[in-house]
């Protein structure tokens, strides 16, 4: 099975669906939100995802109320910290502020996968068995946390290959 990932969407309504459209086509069987989606106007771009979507929120996402009533039945919403397990793989899930928590939970070998976004960089780290994904962010212009140029992506993990990889988005 594949999960698709992504983080700091931030309204970005064109993104939203390409990211819809290629977690699609890559067939993932679950998918994750880490954050920012900021505005509850986006969330009804969610049903086309051909999967249940699991979420939770940024330091960007306002009107938790409304985020949680514009859902579609497909994605449901999970505070700001969450941990699941989907195959035996203990999957912990954050935003990703602090900086400092999210290095402290990748050191702590605790979680299988660490799903983190926040400062807007695509990357994927091993340490022992943990794998840390950050899957970028949708935005795709300067970012002030890199201080870099960031390119849209989201990421897909491969359960059964324990692989994870970016896909660029634009």
């Amino acid at each position: 099975m594949k999960l698709g990932i992504l983080s700091d969407t931030h309204d970005h309504v064109d993104r939203i669906k390409k990211a819809i459209e290629i977690l699609n086509k890559e067939n993932i069987g679950l998918a994750y939100h880490l954050g920012d989606i900021c505005s509850p106007f986006v969330l009804p771009l969610f049903k086309e995802l051909k999967c249940k979507i699991k979420g939770v929120f940024g330091n960007n996402d306002a009107d938790i109320f409304k985020l949680v009533n514009k859902a579609p039945e497909n994605f449901s919403f999970h505070d700001r910290f969450f941990v699941d397990e989907v195959n035996g793989k203990k999957i912990c899930l954050f935003h990703g502020d602090p900086e400092e928590l999210a290095l402290r939970l990748f050191e702590s070998g605790k979680y299988d996968l660490l799903l983190r976004g926040h400062n807007h960089v695509a990357d994927i780290k091993r340490n022992g068995k943990t794998l840390m994904i950050n899957p970028g962010n949708l935005i795709g212009k300067f970012d002030k946390y890199s201080e870099a140029w960031t390119e849209p992506s989201i990421a897909v993990y491969d359960l059964n290959k324990d692989e994870a990889r970016i896909i660029r988005t634009y």
